[in-house]
């Protein structure tokens, strides 16, 4: 009886061991998927926005033949349809089945904006999506976008609310984003685009499809800044929690424009590829 007793509680150890290291694996995985994930949903909208914003800006009664050199992210395998007859007025911007941008990314499917007005401020932009993918990530949903002043000090500074979906490339999973943001589209040299950036805080919920919901906090003091010509967020912190209990802390860097973002849980931190 007592062998019984020692080999069910060495049995025991094993197995509480053994489930330990399950759960660390398991958690450090998705801590790192999930900030991948919603890293890579940020940046996906942040460029819609650039992109529309690009188009709405130079599309608005000019011809496109004059305009394409100037731009940062369409080529001239997008179509472009303004219709300002009817009310609210609609640009469309359709890809085909598959435009590269001068951004190097591959998108098809239709962007699709509204407003009663794309020259007045304040004004409320309405994005919509049909079969859109960019670099092989689906999004579909709605943002809508409240300019509330227009090149203050070359700043534009507008209000974003996003409900879209986002399925990711590689598998079948996909998500929920639901975000309520302040932006800033900060231009640089008014000559050129190279060197403008947008910069965004407040807060984001993101929910897989598994059920686990995050909430991504961005606070105005370290806001996320997201380059223009390198089409990637180069810094800014962010703190996350989990409906399963977990926290954690991404920080992107000061400004350099890479792949690698530091992740930190408690006291303890790690470098993490980002796309």
């Amino acid at each position: 009886m007592e062998h019984f007793r020692k080999i069910l509680a060495v049995s025991l150890m094993i197995f509480a061991f053994t489930s330990c290291q399950k759960k660390e694996v398991t958690t450090a995985f998705d801590e790192i998927t999930l900030s991948q994930q919603e890293t890579q949903s940020e940046e996906a909208l942040s460029d819609v926005d650039l992109l529309v914003d690009e188009t709405v800006d130079n599309y608005s009664g000019q011809l496109k033949s004059a305009l394409l050199g100037n731009f940062m992210y369409l080529s001239d395998c997008a179509i472009i349809t303004v219709n300002m007859t009817v009310s609210p007025k609609v640009i469309t911007i359709d890809f085909g089945t598959s435009c590269t941008g001068k951004d190097g990314k591959v998108r098809s499917g239709k962007i699709i904006v509204k407003s009663d007005s794309f020259t007045s401020f304040p004004s409320v932009r309405t994005k919509t999506f049909e079969n859109y993918v960019v670099d092989g990530k689906t999004i579909q949903g709605t943002v809508i976008k409240t300019i509330l002043k227009d090149q203050e000090n070359n700043i534009r500074t507008a209000e974003i609310n996003e409900d879209i979906t986002i399925g990711f490339t590689g598998n079948e999973e996909s998500a929920r984003r639901i975000a309520h943001l302040t932006r800033q589209f900060q231009r640089g040299i008014l000559a050129s685009a190279t060197d403008n950036k947008i910069v965004t805080w407040g807060t984001v919920e993101f929910i897989r499809v598994s059920g686990v919901k995050v909430n991504k906090t961005v606070a105005a003091e370290t806001p996320l800044v997201f380059s223009v010509a390198c089409h990637h967020i180069v810094s800014g912190m962010v703190s996350i929690s989990t409906s399963n209990n977990f926290n954690w802390t991404i920080d992107f860097g000061n400004g350099t424009c890479d792949n690698t973002a530091t992740l930190t849980i408690g006291s303890k931190s790690r470098e993490i590829n980002i796309r």
